[in-house]
């Protein structure tokens, strides 16, 4: 590609943020003349990025933060289209946040812009008529789940699967040797990881039944010597499960800023849905999953979700190998049951760890930010040239 290309880009959200920055990185090392601007967050401003807007940095999540937040929206909006009809840039590059971004193709493609998805919204697992709009904004979907090219390639949206960055990850975030021999000599045994996400209202909800679950272990299950490490996402939320009451009678470490660390010494695992579940799939720590919701979501949900799992482990292995428990009915009794079993039944911990082999192995290999990166050129190459002519 000689002549300079230019992108605009969107990513809403911290994690957007991050991906955001490794493609951005790998586009300036294939094309160190390309021009990247839009909105996103520090990591991408890091890597040469033209930051227009912080959005990431002030993530808006939530229904009534959202409508409280409105005004500001539209501002977003209206700037980026104003930056994209003075600046008209080759393509726009979305990074999941589908709230706005779908909206902001929509605007893209009247205006005669290629629109490019990277990250995928989850139209695979709720509404899925939002299907048929993508196919009609988006010209290319970069996924990074396996069965997400299946569910577009159905749909004939021209989608490629780039693998997903989880191998990147590991290879790139090893976990600190320090901070894991430390974590290591804790007395205790098994070692307990606790996941509860990093949303605060997830963390909220989740570590009451966690802290919960540990106690029925100890109690109930002949777990009396296990050590609980809590995997803070950040310091303010790793003060609020400090002042739990759940906390008493625990021997309990919450760190911060560890994660990767703790899933390194944990020999099993509770955690909230999300990426959390492929990391420790990635350490082969075996799991059990949790996500709380009220009585009334949970049978709204059951009529609206299209996918029989909702953690990423067991969509992308096509069966239930990590146990599920959605929902609030006895859930700290039944995350311990099951985690009791992962723990104490060495047959039971060996299946696991076989099962996470094959979901890591199905993510494909490192590099998947190169390929993104090496695709978004290859379109935007393929846009530049003129039409071929028949006789």
């Amino acid at each position: 590609m000689t002549e300079t290309k230019r992108i605009f880009v969107v990513a809403g959200e911290p994690s957007g943020d991050m991906h955001g920055s490794h493609v951005i990185r790998e586009l300036r090392s294939m094309a160190p003349s390309i021009e990247v601007r839009g909105f996103g967050g520090p990591l991408m401003r890091a890597e040469g990025f033209h930051l227009l807007e912080d959005l990431a940095s002030d993530a808006i999540m939530g229904l009534f933060p959202v409508i409280k937040a409105l005004p500001r929206i539209r501002g977003w909006f209206a700037k980026a289209l104003q930056d994209m009809e003075t600046n008209r840039p080759d393509a726009l590059l979305l990074i999941d946040y589908p709230g706005f971004n779908l909206r902001l193709a929509a605007r893209a493609k009247k205006m005669g812009i290629p629109v490019i998805y990277y990250i995928s919204p989850q139209v695979w697992a709720w509404n899925q008529k939002r299907v048929k709009k993508i196919r009609a904004v988006v010209d290319l979907m970069i996924v990074i789940l396996p069965f997400e090219e299946t569910f577009y390639r159905k749909h004939n949206v021209h989608v490629y699967y780039a693998g997903h960055p989880l191998a990147d990850r590991l290879a790139t975030n090893e976990a600190d040797p320090k901070t894991v021999a430390t974590l290591k000599q804790l007395p205790g045994s098994p070692m307990i990881g606790l996941f509860p996400g990093s949303r605060p209202h997830v963390v909220k909800a989740l570590t009451p039944e966690f802290l919960n679950a540990a106690h029925k272990l100890k109690n109930n299950h002949g777990l009396g010597q296990a050590r609980f490490i809590v995997a803070a996402a950040n310091q303010p939320l790793a003060d609020w499960i400090q002042s739990r009451p759940e906390m008493d009678g625990l021997p309990v470490t919450v760190v911060t800023q560890a994660a990767f660390e703790v899933m390194e010494v944990s020999d099993v695992a509770l955690t909230t849905s999300g990426t959390t579940t492929l990391e420790l799939a990635g350490h082969l720590t075996p799991m059990v999953l949790a996500y709380k919701v009220s009585p009334i979501l949970l049978a709204l949900g059951r009529l609206v979700v299209k996918v029989p799992f909702i953690g990423l482990v067991n969509l992308i292995a096509e069966k239930a190998c990590v146990p599920e428990h959605i929902g609030t009915r006895n859930m700290a009794k039944n995350l311990a049951a099951d985690l009791s079993i992962l723990a104490s039944d060495s047959k039971a911990h060996e299946k696991a760890i076989a099962e996470l082999k094959r979901v890591v192995r199905k993510l494909d290999a490192p590099g998947s930010y190169q390929r993104t990166a090496a695709k978004i050129l290859s379109f935007l190459s393929a846009q530049s040239q003129p039409p071929t002519v028949t006789e």
